[in-house]
């Protein structure tokens, strides 16, 4: 049913005692029994409960007066100032939420976390409406329809230019409001909910995160590493540097137009060189460096045997990361961007079609996408063209491999003799990779044994059991 049966010209509904922001100013509660954090969110739910009623008593009180019936939200209240330091507040500038998207995402965040309220601010008749009964419970069931009108009244130029807006809500891109898959309604009529992870976090729970599913078929990639702790050549160090100072300064630059017009945006680089030797380690650190989120392609769900599902399953993923400031990151990348091979068949053809739509994908990506290849050449010639930086990350030398066997030896085991590292770096060719599966072996040994030494004789033979097993 439309909002519009139920706000008949001639009908008036008064609300009185709605209430303002000043009933909410105060809070009782001890700031030194509560997290900081929980008092803010308190604060700013409170506040938000007092500007919704505020924008819908307004609407709900002057349908009738024709001065007034026109009035978008931005009539009634031309901004509202979110309580700073809570998670309503931050959702509102990371996802740099208009006026009219902070009411939606409030107003469906309170019918379901109060949905009295609506009870004693709507009439029976238009509780029919914006609630359905279900076992004798009432369960909110507010549409866009119904929100658009608390936004722009009778003015239908003004429900168009919301209806379009809300349409492409980042709100629902992000997936923080859902649509009721089972409602077979129109668009504007189908019901709406907060994701329940954002619920909460809106609540006090920690941040939600893109999580790997089959509507995003990526993994974040995280690690207690900093660029610190990385063990590489300075050559390499200078060139993830200039790296991170795109990811830095790309939003100053492309802001000017000129340089916009002039230069692409987005920068392609690749991580190249045998296993183990730091590609991925590197990408996650440069995230955690710089304060961003890596997202990591999951190939075994990218891929796929049938025709154009793999293009598919990346235009998820690009549909989602595409206006975040992020690094994208596509480990064993030869997997998807392949050399081309000359067309025998229809599988071919569809081959050298999945190559080019990346190809096509990756320079419309205003990021910063990383690939990981154990060999360059393995890539399509033309994608190598578009690939701005290419990075050879080379087996640790002696001197590296000596701060790498010092690093990774945790500070309640030590070595026997003291020396050993510098004998292990010596005589043994391994990766950083290598080390770190030995000494974990190592520990797991000494900690059976109830000591804290690791010997020789230990660590050389965790070496020879890692060595065989790459030659398996």
């Amino acid at each position: 049913m439309a909002t519009d049966a139920i706000f008949e010209e001639k009908k008036t509904v008064k609300r009185e005692g709605v209430p303002t922001l000043e009933h909410f100013d105060q809070l009782d509660i001890e700031n030194k029994k509560y997290p900081q954090t929980l008092v803010n969110n308190i604060q700013a739910l409170m506040h938000t409960k007092a500007w919704l009623v505020e924008i819908i008593g307004f609407r709900l009180n002057n349908f009738s007066d024709e001065s007034k019936s026109h009035s978008n939200i931005y009539d009634i209240r031309k901004q509202f100032a979110m309580e700073t330091n809570s998670h309503w507040d931050e959702i509102s500038k990371s996802f740099n939420l208009t006026l009219s998207e902070q009411f939606l995402l409030s107003a469906i965040f309170f019918s379901q976390f109060e949905p009295q309220l609506f009870i004693e601010l709507f009439s029976q008749e238009e509780l029919n409406v914006y609630f359905q009964k279900d076992k004798q419970r009432l369960i909110p069931t507010l549409n866009l329809r119904s929100i658009i009108y608390l936004l722009s009244g009778e003015d239908y130029l003004n429900r168009a230019v919301y209806l379009n807006q809300l349409a492409q809500s980042v709100l629902f891109k992000e997936r923080i409001l859902i649509m009721d898959e089972n409602d077979s309604t129109s668009f504007e009529d189908a019901v709406l909910a907060i994701h329940p992870a954002y619920y909460q976090y809106l609540l006090n729970g920690k941040k939600p995160k893109l999580e790997v599913s089959a509507e995003f078929p990526a993994i974040q990639l995280t690690t207690n590493k900093t660029m610190d702790d990385l063990v590489l050549k300075d050559s390499v160090k200078d060139q993830l540097d200039l790296l991170m100072d795109f990811v830095r300064h790309k939003n100053a630059m492309y802001s000017n137009e000129s340089f916009k017009q002039k230069v692409k945006e987005g920068y392609v680089a690749m991580l190249y060189g045998p296993p183990g030797t730091g590609k991925t380690m590197s990408v996650a650190a440069m995230g955690k460096e710089l304060g961003v989120d890596v997202y990591a392609v999951d190939l075994s769900r990218i891929v796929s045997k049938y025709i154009g599902e793999t293009e598919k399953n990346l235009e998820k993923v690009f549909a989602r990361l595409e206006d975040k400031d992020c690094i994208l990151f596509f480990d064993e990348a030869d997997a998807l961007f392949g050399k081309r091979t000359e067309v025998k068949d229809s599988k071919d053809r569809y081959a050298n079609q999945e190559v080019a739509y990346l190809l096509q994908k990756i320079e419309q990506f205003k990021g910063l996408v990383l690939l990981a290849s154990n060999y360059n050449q393995n890539l399509d010639k033309a994608f190598r063209r578009r690939i701005l930086t290419s990075i050879f990350m080379a087996p640790p030398s002696e001197k590296e491999r000596l701060i790498l066997w010092e690093k990774a030896l945790p500070e309640n085991f030590r070595y026997e003799p003291e020396g050993l590292p510098a004998y292990l770096a010596k005589e043994h060719s391994v990766t950083g990779a290598n080390i770190a599966n030995v000494i974990k072996l190592s520990c797991l040994r000494a900690h059976t044994l109830n000591t804290q030494q690791i010997d020789k004789k230990t660590i050389e033979y965790f070496i020879k059991l890692e060595l065989d097993k790459e030659k398996n």
